[in-house]
């Protein structure tokens, strides 16, 4: 029975970080500015930090829950670059649960001067395809209850609110909305 039980255990597991996730670099416009897109790495966690810093005036997410969210097998983080000074501009990290057959967007920012030039839009969209790829189902994420501007653009992409969670952020105790995309 116990082995039986391990069997099941190691499928379930399976099926949460399934195949590991592909992502070649590659180069993109976006809004008539070039960008590299890279998969990120630990090594990149200071400059993670850093825009977080840029966007928060702190960090939401310290460095161990970066390291711990990179070094999972179903996790891809996404880098836009700026090609004319190669400085990292904006992120987002996603889980992939093959078994729920949904990808969570675990976090993304964009440093305030590139801010509503496309930039989300266009990293939630490589995510999206991703998924797409993977036949997922859903693309889900949490969102401040007063970040309104981001549900602004969560809700055009599709996403739809279906949780409140109350004192959700461990910052400030703010509520959060979950919200999900269906994709077909």
């Amino acid at each position: 029975m116990f082995k039986k039980f391990n069997r099941w255990l190691a499928s379930f597991f399976d099926g949460i970080n399934g195949q590991p996730i592909n992502y070649e670099d590659h180069d993109v416009v976006v809004g008539n500015q070039r960008y590299k897109v890279v998969r990120g790495r630990r090594l990149d966690i200071n400059q993670l930090l850093q825009i977080e810093r840029q966007i928060y005036g702190g960090e939401p997410w310290d460095r161990q829950s970066f390291e711990i969210d990179m070094g999972r097998p179903n996790t891809l983080y996404l880098l836009l670059v700026d090609q004319n000074s190669q400085e990292m501009i904006a992120f987002i990290g996603a889980s992939f649960n093959d078994y729920a057959r949904d990808v969570h967007i675990t976090n993304i920012g964009v440093i305030p001067k590139y801010q509503m030039h496309g930039l989300g839009t266009f990293l939630l969209h490589e995510v999206e395809n991703q998924a797409r790829q993977r036949q997922l189902l859903s693309m889900s994420l949490e969102v401040r209850r007063s970040n309104v501007t981001a549900q602004r653009l969560y809700t055009s992409l599709g996403f739809i609110k279906t949780q409140v969670r109350e004192h959700y952020y461990h910052d400030d105790g703010e509520d959060a909305f979950n919200m999900l995309k269906k994709l077909n």
